[in-house]
């Protein structure tokens, strides 16, 4: 009886409440460009669904990663919702690499693991715009195309009428 009883409680110490039953990653949304930095989160929730505070979660990469890529921290406490933070830098490949590549992110502890997957995108060819602000309206297109055309128009009638 006493055996059984000792037996019941550490079952009940190594998952009830307050030990990490589930942990649940979130990230960015949508594909992520190389040489930027996102914010994870990890939720960790007990064997009731209450949030478990200060507890360490490791973060790691499990996949997809390349050389520059960066975690920090590596790991990070609970806070008083449950949920532990970490930041995630994307390095960009070398030029050689054009394709998209899909890095896997593990939130774990106490042999609970939980992960994310985010896609992350090479960077184009810098923009070519001479345009500095980038948004130029229509109507500006168009009254910068007027003075040329009236600027043009009165250079030929001046150069027309020193001929005559």
């Amino acid at each position: 009886m006493v055996l059984s009883l000792a037996a019941a409680l550490s079952v009940l110490a190594n998952y009830g409440p307050g030990v990490a039953a589930t942990i649940s990653v979130t990230g960015p949304a949508g594909n992520q460009s190389c040489g930027t930095t996102s914010t994870i989160h990890a939720l960790i929730l007990d064997s009731l669904g209450a949030p478990v505070t200060a507890v360490v979660v490791d973060w790691t990469f499990a996949g997809g990663n390349i050389a520059g890529d960066h975690l920090s921290p590596t790991s990070s406490t609970t806070n008083s919702s449950g949920i532990a933070t970490t930041q995630v830098t994307f390095a960009c490949p070398g030029s050689s690499v054009l394709s998209n590549r899909v890095v896997t992110i593990d939130a774990s502890n106490g042999g609970v693991l939980g992960s994310i997957s985010v896609t992350v995108t090479v960077k184009g060819l810098p923009s070519t715009s001479t345009d500095p602000a980038g948004d130029t309206s229509t109507v500006a297109i168009l009254a910068a195309a007027f003075a040329v055309l009236l600027g043009s128009w009165i250079i030929l009638r001046r150069v027309s009428a020193t001929r005559s």
